[in-house]
């Protein structure tokens, strides 16, 4: 790992005092721009494991990680249940628009980011596991690559299916993995790649890649689902992914995008535990993307309105929950590769302190009775509009019982309901209407 100058506020940097310090650093002063360049080691499992702010330090560091064509590879802490954005990991503070990514090439990226889903997904379920407290612990489905609970293969596709169900907070949840390699696009998918392309930039395709059919893609996604059994806790929805295209063509360029996002479906609304969620995900994307110096042209504004805009039924003119962030066809750098792994590890710090509050608050009948009601939205979106279901089934044998783990345990439709004038629940019902700024 390299330590080079970040953009580090006097406000970013905590001072440090001689008891919170873990390795040898004394009292640093709030004006203070700490440089530190540390050689000769390279990113390894180690490494990582050094950058963790659960293993040496207490308060947040900053890291820019040198670029490598080896991926990274290590563990990832756990964090506390009240955990403020200050302390959540990040792979870097921002963007810089300078770095120098020419040396990092899509496939590169594609197989680092590869690896980060592999073992984010471990580290992510220990977390959801102790945080549960019962004694259910995630089913592991692996195919393909992970079939029979082997290593990845690096030139097969595969992925691995963990679910829970009947946890102490957790009803059901689901975190997937999935990586397809050396795919072959059709003509349609092709098309559709292409479309997307002239709607973000006119036209000018990316690296002069004029994507075909026959053109080979890989892909890379985690995704989590977490359906609460207690319906003061909102159900947590997340994911980050890559696609990566390479040319039939003989010159072989490839281009690669990310995309992902984070959410929350609440059944009750708990207004301060939606601003906290979301002052998290605006603080994580000011960070990466500072107003004076985006040349992405990206903001939490945008990605939250963006949210607001995919997780909308128009037959019920309702949004499905409260929101957060949403993005696409984001280009993959090593900058922007940065920004979506701080995303992925941000989910379980935005989340778990929500279920450390409300997670053992009574309820009744008739309030369970509404989340089902509640869920049963979540349904409809799932099937209707989603494009990853409708992905996943418009293949010729689709993996059914995958592409449907997110489906809720237990939903309900009552004809014709209406929620009673004045109640909490009809105050939901506003705000899914007409969504609002929570920060």
């Amino acid at each position: 790992i390299t330590f080079t100058k970040s953009n580090i506020s006097s406000q970013s940097m905590p001072t440090m005092t001689a008891n919170q310090s873990h390795i040898g650093l004394r009292a640093l002063t709030s004006p203070m721009l700490l440089t530190l360049i540390i050689s000769v080691l390279r990113l390894s499992p180690a490494a990582e494991a050094f950058a963790s702010p659960s293993s040496l330090f207490t308060h947040s560091v900053l890291f820019r990680e040198t670029p490598s064509s080896s991926p990274s590879r290590g563990t990832h802490g756990h964090y506390a249940l009240a955990a403020s954005p200050s302390s959540i990991p990040t792979e870097d503070s921002a963007i810089d628009n300078a770095d120098d990514e020419s040396s990092s090439s899509p496939e590169a990226i594609f197989e680092q980011f590869a690896q980060f889903v592999i073992q984010h997904q471990t580290s992510m379920i220990a977390e959801i596991e102790q945080a549960d407290g019962s004694d259910v612990a995630f089913s592991k489905d692996g195919w393909g690559a992970f079939e029979n609970n082997g290593k990845s293969d690096n030139t097969k596709s595969g992925g691995i299916t963990r679910v829970i169900q009947g946890g102490n907070v957790v009803e059901k949840g689901a975190c997937s993995l999935t990586i397809i390699r050396n795919g072959v696009l059709t003509a349609d998918r092709a098309a559709t790649i292409r479309g997307r392309q002239d709607s973000i930039d006119g036209g000018d395709d990316d690296d002069g890649l004029v994507i075909q059919e026959g053109d080979v893609y890989s892909a890379a996604a985690l995704s989590v689902v977490l359906h609460t059994k207690n319906p003061f806790v909102p159900t947590f929805r997340s994911d980050v992914r890559i696609f990566l295209v390479k040319s039939a063509e003989k010159d072989g360029k490839s281009v690669a995008w990310f995309g992902g996002g984070s959410d929350l479906t609440p059944y009750y609304l708990i207004d301060q535990d939606v601003i906290d969620f979301h002052t998290h995900l605006k603080k994580m994307c000011d960070d990466a993307f500072p107003t004076d110096d985006n040349q992405f042209n990206l903001s939490y504004r945008q990605m939250k309105q963006s949210c607001d805009e995919y997780f909308y039924l128009p037959a019920r003119s309702e949004h499905r929950g409260t929101g957060g962030i949403f993005f696409d066809d984001l280009p993959a750098t090593q900058s922007t590769c940065a920004f979506v792994k701080n995303v992925a590890k941000g989910w379980m710090p935005s989340w778990l302190p929500i279920v450390e509050k409300n997670g053992k608050r009574e309820y009744n009948e008739e309030e369970k009775h509404w989340q089902c009601l509640r869920r049963g939205r979540y349904l409809e979106f799932n099937l209707l509009y989603d494009r990853g279901v409708k992905f996943g089934l418009a293949n010729a044998n689709p993996r059914v019982e995958g592409v449907m783990v997110s489906a809720p345990p237990k939903i309900a439709f009552d004809y014709n309901h209406v929620p009673e004038v004045g109640s909490e629940e009809e105050r939901l019902l506003e705000i899914l209407k007409s969504p609002k700024d929570w920060v």
